[in-house]
């Protein structure tokens, strides 16, 4: 995959450089850290999200910059001679028709590379749109089923020069210098972000629940240290359920990303009912699809971890959190008194991952 020349260049301003970020691509949602800011005297580390989308955008279409227009937030990426659009405003410039799939090479693809460079677009933006912004340590994650393969090539993408183009022609093309790229597990980054920060005892044997968008990540760890023969991932996750929800529907609409944004939304927020083409329907009516998804998730998970019975400690995190926090309760109620789960649970593992950068700067300053 090749990063092309810049778009265009702006009015050179002054580079910024930054100890520590984290991005956290999923495959619903991209999450980025902004750095630690004061919050009621306490230091926090700020994030933020956008779908896991990318819009391609012919050359022919000139779009307009809008201050506070939809189709304004996100930046434009160049990859292999294509153009992408990734941001918050990404469904402007969807076509209705836009099937999200669940691929084990997704990190090596181009869409994955824009949402990379969206996240970093508002990493820019929050430091005040430099010219250039130097990350000097960048954490990142992967999931369990394909950690091993393809950390090492994200490493190397992430690593180096990344050209952040805009719609705000102005602003011209901007620069993001990456100088250390570390990959890891993704529930190790809810590890971190739940059981070092707020202080949960992690002696003993512990389980860590990833529910992302398109996997179920599950990292077995005793006494903080990870037990990979017992950890592992399994491909069926939120995009799944609502992909359930569609197809009892029409199983046409699994191609439009709207409508199962929509859904997965009221999935995860566990809401009454849910509109389509202009239809309510109740939610409660696709409970049985929606189960269905999530067990066969779960008894993946128990077939590799083995007996529940040796955890302290069960901590769910993810997007979906509370939807299989709720599963489990419903289906595995002895397992209640055991779970926990951050309230912020869709940015555990980026806040995480940001933790572990912050470590390896403090060690790497340490040692100059």
């Amino acid at each position: 995959m090749k990063r092309d020349l810049p778009l265009a260049y702006g009015a050179p301003r002054a580079s910024i450089t930054v100890a520590t970020r984290a991005i956290d691509v999923g495959y619903a949602n991209t999450k980025y850290t902004l750095g630690r800011k004061v919050i009621f005297n306490e230091a926090m580390i700020e994030t933020g999200t956008f779908p896991s989308i990318a819009a391609s955008i012919p050359r022919s279409r000139k779009l307009e910059y809008k201050p506070g227009d939809q189709a304004s937030d996100g930046c434009l990426t160049e990859i292999d001679g294509a153009l992408y659009f990734a941001g918050k405003g990404v469904a402007m410039h969807l076509k209705g028709s836009q099937p999200r799939h669940v691929l084990a090479d997704y990190s090596t693809t181009p869409n994955y590379l824009a949402l990379m460079h969206g996240a970093m677009h508002y990493m820019l933006e929050d430091a005040g749109n430099p010219q250039e912004l130097v990350i000097e340590h960048l954490a990142l994650g992967l999931p369990l089923n394909n950690y091993s393969e393809y950390r090492t090539r994200l490493v190397e993408l992430a690593k180096g020069t990344h050209f952040i183009g805009s719609v705000d022609s102005a602003a011209g093309t901007r620069t993001v210098r990456v100088l250390n790229a570390y990959v890891l597990m993704q529930p190790f980054g809810a590890l971190a972000n739940l059981g070092l920060t707020q202080g949960l005892g992690l002696e003993g044997w512990n389980l860590v629940i990833d529910v992302g968008g398109g996997t179920v990540d599950y990292l077995v760890s005793r006494d903080r240290q990870p037990n990979l023969t017992r950890s592992g991932a399994h491909s069926g996750s939120m995009l799944e359920c609502a992909h359930a929800v569609a197809k009892e529907i029409d199983p046409g609409l699994v191609k439009n990303y709207q409508i199962v944004e929509e859904i997965d939304q009221a999935i995860r927020l566990r809401a009454e009912t849910f509109e389509v083409a202009g239809r309510t329907y109740y939610l409660a009516n696709y409970a049985a699809a929606i189960d269905a998804v999530l067990r066969t998730a779960y008894e993946a998970m128990l077939a590799n971890v083995g007996d529940f019975a040796d955890f302290r400690t069960i901590l769910i995190c993810g997007g979906g959190a509370e939807v299989f926090h709720s599963f489990l309760v419903r289906h595995v109620p002895s397992l209640e008194r055991r779970i926990k789960m951050d309230a912020g649970a869709i940015f555990s593992n980026v806040r995480g991952f940001h933790i572990a950068a912050e470590a390896i700067s403090e060690a790497a300053s340490a040692a100059v």
